[in-house]
């Protein structure tokens, strides 16, 4: 477990904004950059890179503003210039400062480049490097405004626990429409603490008091993001205006505790600080812009990707990209109707896990744009890593503030918009020489508490073609919006083989959910193994052969030339899945 980095501002104050010039400043005068080319080759930067703190009007205790060309070549009583104190920072990785994203290489050449006069080669970076500016909140709060702490009370993480999902409603008093000026984290236990997510719950859908939500409960049907926290992450303030909270709102504190060091006898009570101010103002929510439902093959590097459209003119704030431990790169552009080619909004390249910071994106969205977000992964290990919540789970989300708030507290609608077919790419446990002419499929989801029973029987040896495709659901309400199951389909290819007390199963599909709220989300979900099969009963266990050890539980029935296949999912977080699959005996 990684402790969190220090705040933002204590970083900035002791490193990128002090006033001492370091040892490794080149002699001033070396050269006379060109302050023609200074506003198209060192200001953009400068401003994008290092404005929040050396603006026009210096920030957060910094000395000076770098945004003067007649500044940065002065010669100073020192007998140093600014522009090369550019460089020596830029050279030795302190500028911007540790814990923060160095800029992109080619930016922080570009800038070294005008200030050395083409003299400087800034080493290639490592660790993070970010194309958009931290967004920095100020040290201290706004005076005046009232505070609800909303925080866990001394809960123990015994030296055991890996992966406790801890949730805590509540319901404070409140005497009218509130905004929510400043998020702040309540630092307690830091050993112990993975990740804070604070939601609210309007629909009073989660118990009040202390309950475990690993099973999807901490995200109530409902719901919506109001604050993300994770390591590296600091306080959030709105420039003006807020997030509207209302009197009978409740909120939920889902914190992610890992005892990964076993340390004996720790007790938390981390938590979240509100800072309310008056209704008035920009008004703000949260959204999840990224793939929900992806996996990662062992031993293998992949990108996962996804499209989020806007039906309404929309205003983005600022942004927290979040992968976990295998994660690289991270990329979002805007795709416009009018324009050839997306416009990139930030990419993050050296993905860090414990660097998880807000970004600055001020941009607009009009009506029929798309945000296109995509993450890259490698893993090395030698087991799959599926999306989902567990520290060794991955996944890939913009955790978003924009306006007004979004009808939706996800948006994922895949890598393409509506998907009409699938390429059916055989797995390696496919038997050689089977053939790979299998018909698409469209099947569709159902509401169900249960599917439908299935009944075992004599399986002969035979190929059997994908046929159908049900997915059965328990609700179609959940956190990430109400199910359309008139509009929503998934489309297949695929066969299995019986043969000698062995199962193969090989099925290349695509989900398309369509939520009642307007987003959808959805994507790929390829099954390719193989082993030994006891036809005996239903369900089995599938000893797996192919792709390696292991096992697979299958429900299974058979009606006469049909041979359905089943499993149990929780890849919509708050409801109960079943995939069926029913396939025809090949002549």
């Amino acid at each position: 477990m990684h402790r969190p980095s220090l705040l933002v501002l204590l970083v900035l104050s002791l490193t990128a904004c002090d006033g001492d010039p370091p040892a490794s400043d080149p002699d001033a005068g070396t050269c006379e950059p060109d302050r023609a080319a200074f506003a198209s080759q060192a200001l953009p930067r400068l401003e994008r890179y290092c404005g929040s703190c050396h603006g026009a009007s210096p920030q957060y205790g910094a000395p000076m503003s770098l945004l003067d060309a007649d500044a940065l070549l002065a010669v100073r009583p020192d007998g140093t210039r600014l522009a090369d104190r550019v460089v020596a920072r830029l050279m030795d990785g302190t500028m911007p400062p540790v814990g923060m994203p160095r800029l992109p290489d080619a930016e922080a050449d570009a800038l070294a480049r005008w200030a050395s006069c083409g003299a400087a080669d800034v080493p290639q970076g490592t660790g993070l490097r970010a194309s958009a500016p931290v967004f920095l909140s100020p040290d201290e709060a706004p005076p005046g405004l009232a505070t609800i702490d909303l925080a866990a009370n001394e809960h123990p993480v015994g030296p055991e626990v890996r992966d406790e999902y801890r949730c805590f409603t509540f319901e404070p008093a409140l005497d009218g429409d509130r905004f929510v000026r400043r998020f702040e984290m309540i630092y307690d236990e830091t050993r112990v603490l993975h990740h804070l997510v604070l939601l609210r719950d309007s629909e009073h859908n989660a118990p009040l008091g202390e309950f475990d939500c690993y099973d999807g409960s901490g995200m109530p049907a409902g719901s919506e993001y109001l604050y993300a926290w994770a390591p590296g992450t600091g306080a959030f303030q709105f420039p003006e205006g807020g997030l509207r909270v209302s009197p009978g709102d409740r909120f939920l504190v889902q914190i992610h505790y890992n005892n990964g060091a076993a340390i004996p006898d720790v007790r938390d009570s981390s938590g979240v600080r509100l800072y309310l101010d008056a209704p008035t103002g920009t008004e703000y929510g949260m959204v999840a812009i990224g793939p929900l439902d992806f996996e990662i093959p062992a031993r293998e590097s992949r990108t996962v990707s996804s499209r989020c459209t806007f039906a309404s003119e929309t205003r983005v704030l600022a942004g927290m990209p979040h992968m976990h431990q295998i994660g690289t790169t991270f990329d979002q552009e805007i795709a416009r109707p009018e324009a050839r080619n997306p416009e990139p909004l930030i990419h993050l390249d050296g993905w860090e896990f414990e660097t998880q910071l807000f970004y600055s994106l001020p941009v607009t969205l009009r009506a029929g744009d798309a945000l296109l977000t995509s993450c890259t992964f490698d893993n090395t290990t030698s087991e799959d890593v599926s999306s989902g919540q567990d520290t060794s789970d991955e996944m890939c989300f913009d955790f978003m503030y924009v306006t007004p708030p979004p009808a939706s507290r996800y948006c994922d609608e895949g890598d393409a918009e509506m998907p009409s077919d699938v390429r059916y790419v055989p797995s390696a446990c496919l038997p050689e020489g089977t053939t790979t002419d299998v018909a698409l499929v469209r099947g569709g989801w159902v509401e169900a508490a249960t599917p439908p029973a299935l009944s075992a029987g004599t399986v002969p040896d035979a190929r059997w073609e994908l046929e159908g495709i049900s997915y059965y659901v328990s609700t179609v309400t959940t956190p990430i919006g109400r199910i359309d199951v008139e509009r929503t389909y998934v489309l297949g290819r695929g066969q299995v083989i019986t043969s000698a007390g062995r199962l193969v199963m090989d099925v290349d599909s695509h989900a398309f959910v369509q939520s009642v709220e307007g987003p959808t989300f959805g994507g790929p979900n390829d099954i390719g193994f193989a082993g030994a099969f006891d036809a005996s009963a239903t369900p089995t266990t599938i000893v797996l052969d192919c792709p390696g050890a292991g096992d697979v539980d299958v429900e299974w029935g058979i009606d006469g030339d049909l041979l359905t296949l089943g499993f149990v999912s929780e890849s919509v977080p708050g409801a109960q899945l079943w995939p069926r699959y029913t396939f025809r005996r090949a002549p």
